[in-house]
């Protein structure tokens, strides 16, 4: 066998491996959020899942973005941050981030006010208002911590939207 028919085979074995993976890593669950944030005079938001609270004392949660997502000039810049917790019942504000088609998703949306100039979506279950405190790059991605400075249940007695996906290597 020559070196190039090895890496062939290691190449196969390495697909074959993420195959493998790909249905068990999928089953790490998590919730459904939007994050907000202000570029200038524009809101500017995306629909993520890679959030988890990391920290009781000071409060603080991670987030993971794609490298290229808008969203990642704000955070690297003024790192004011909002975090809307999505219920079941927020499907219609869930879509809205998932294909604009070109339509701003805060249109026709209800912001509320705060000290701070984050977007803040009345209709989210909960919203956390949020400063970076450290950024590490992961691989495909870029993990942010922020601490939380201001938080609200905004819709009590509402369940959490949980997603587990089928593939571990895709949204």
């Amino acid at each position: 066998m020559d070196a190039e028919e090895l890496e062939r085979l290691a190449a196969q074995d390495r697909q074959a491996e993420r195959e493998r993976i790909a249905p068990a890593l999928g089953k790490v669950s998590s919730g459904l959020y939007i994050a907000t944030a202000q570029i200038g005079d524009e809101p500017i938001g995306m629909l993520c899942s890679f959030v988890e609270q990391c920290s009781f004392e000071p409060p603080m949660i991670s987030l993971a973005l794609g490298k290229d997502r808008a969203l990642v000039q704000a955070l690297d810049g003024h790192g004011l941050f909002g975090l809307h917790i999505l219920s079941k019942e927020n499907n219609p504000l869930m879509k809205a981030f998932l294909n604009t088609g070109g339509v701003s998703p805060f249109e026709g949306r209800e912001l509320v006010e705060n000290l701070f100039g984050i977007p803040q979506m009345a209709e989210a279950w909960a919203y956390l208002g949020c400063k970076v405190a450290g950024r590490l790059v992961c691989g495909d991605h870029l993990l942010f911590t922020a601490e939380v400075f201001e938080g609200s249940l905004q819709h009590p007695g509402q369940e959490a939207q949980v997603r587990v996906r089928p593939n571990g290597f895709k949204y």
